[in-house]
């Protein structure tokens, strides 16, 4: 499988590609994130694109910097990324879609229904 592609650039890419690992638990709070050039060797990028995708991170909160140690994963890191997809989330897809729904004049119990056996009930 192919980590990265042309549709976006490959900093964002990588940002994602972190996250996405963060989500999962692989790494964890305050995990060290590996060296700038071992990332850019890992992943056969240019360090000046990993540097590019770290530094978003570090701005965003997601990682921090010790100096002269390395970059590490922050506290409360996986709950700002899932705080800054579900916003995203719900404006991109969300939205759309239960505008779509209402067009297309499904009833709301339906799409209740739905979502509660997605998640397992009502009590979720």
């Amino acid at each position: 499988m192919k980590l990265f592609n042309e549709g976006s650039p490959i900093y964002l890419q990588l940002r994602k590609h972190i996250e996405e690992r963060i989500l999962s638990e692989i790494l964890k709070e305050e995990d060290a994130i590996p060296s700038l050039r071992i990332m850019a060797q890992d992943y056969n990028l240019n360090p000046i694109t990993v540097g590019n995708a770290l530094g978003v991170l570090v701005e965003e909160g997601v990682l921090y910097k010790k100096r002269g140690v390395g970059i590490y994963v922050s506290s409360g890191a996986r709950k700002l990324i899932i705080k800054m997809r579900s916003k995203d989330f719900i404006a991109e897809k969300l939205e759309p879609t239960l505008r779509m729904a209402k067009q297309l004049e499904l009833p709301k119990q339906q799409l209740i229904e739905i979502i509660e056996s997605l998640y397992g009930g009502t009590n979720d």
